[in-house]
């Protein structure tokens, strides 16, 4: 494959040179299609499928992420998930994502099933698994280049509806303060067959470790960090530390390593309601370009009739 002519991308009229460039040195190498979130602490389950069920209640979660404003083309990301308690050691989950960068479009259905099993008074083990179908498209329909006949922009590409599967284990404590998981929640890698050229995906692995630190009845801090692991791919890794105050507010910083920091709100508006939002701030060459990314999260609780029962009595 042709090594990618940097200044006519950067005269590209239709999606921002910046996104391409970026699509197309990695598609002459490794790639990867994986999503970045800033949120996963409120929602781990777009991580992992070992979070279905592992609280008292279900939820439907919905996020979205926009990085880079300001740049057309730049990556932008939809995410829906159920999460549904069932019977008291299982749960069931359902998630649907739609992630665009430049000319790549990804879009994946799955669902997830997960067992826990006390392994004491204290410690819970969990392992869940993810089953799904997934596309990874390229659109070069809406790009007008200095060069309109060059082979590298030629043609849709997409991999057709692939069949993928993932994984997850997690310990924690009952009382949901200290865990440690990881997970793989793709384990199969996309490929456009011969038109795949130098193209390599890339499935990653997830670690991830948390704690809740209770200050006080009104002050509570989670810690918590996350690393990315892929074959001939850098290692990335995020440190988050949140406070909630009086279980009506949070407040957090984020790091990103070499990539970003962040500031992170949420707000318990309702008893089964909650938002959650988080502003980036690049720290990478990206900086140049664009300063801010954007991630919103809405939770939404369902509550069974026993819960509801406990709620009234506090009442």
């Amino acid at each position: 494959m042709k090594v990618l002519n940097i200044n006519k991308v950067y005269q590209a009229k239709g999606i921002m040179a910046l996104a391409l460039l970026m699509f197309f040195i990695s598609f002459r190498s490794h790639a990867q299609i994986e999503t970045m979130y800033n949120l996963y602490r409120l929602n781990p389950q777009v991580l992992t499928p070992v979070q279905a069920g592992s609280k008292d209640t279900s939820e439907v979660l919905m996020m979205y992420r926009q990085q880079w404003l300001g740049i057309e083309g730049a990556p932008r990301t939809m995410y829906f998930n159920g999460n549904f308690k069932w019977k008291q050691k299982r749960g069931l989950g359902v998630n649907a994502l739609f992630d665009q960068a430049g000319p790549v479009k990804l879009t994946m259905v799955s669902g997830d099933f997960a067992y826990h099993t006390k392994l004491n008074a204290n410690w819970v083990l969990s392992g869940g698994i993810r089953l799904g179908v997934g596309n990874v498209a390229l659109d070069f329909a809406n790009l007008k280049l200095v060069s309109p006949n060059d082979i590298l922009f030629a043609g849709n590409r997409s991999t057709g509806m692939m069949f993928n599967m993932g994984w997850g284990v997690r310990v924690a404590r009952k009382d949901q303060g200290f865990f440690a998981s990881i997970s793989m929640p793709r384990i199969l890698k996309y490929d456009f067959g011969n038109l795949s050229g130098g193209y390599k995906d890339a499935s990653y692995i997830y670690v991830m470790m948390g704690n809740k630190i209770k200050i006080n009845e009104d002050f509570t801090l989670y810690p918590n960090a996350m690393a990315r692991i892929a074959s001939d791919v850098p290692l990335s890794w995020d440190a988050q530390l949140m406070a909630n105050l009086k279980n009506k507010l949070d407040l957090g910083l984020t790091y990103r390593h070499h990539d970003s920091w962040g500031l992170r709100l949420g707000v318990q508006a309702s008893k089964k309601t909650y938002i959650g939002y988080v502003y980036e701030m690049p720290t990478s060459e990206i900086s140049k370009v664009s300063n801010q990314t954007h991630e919103l999260g809405l939770r939404f609780f369902i509550f069974t009739k026993e819960q509801k029962e406990r709620e009234r009595k506090k009442e």
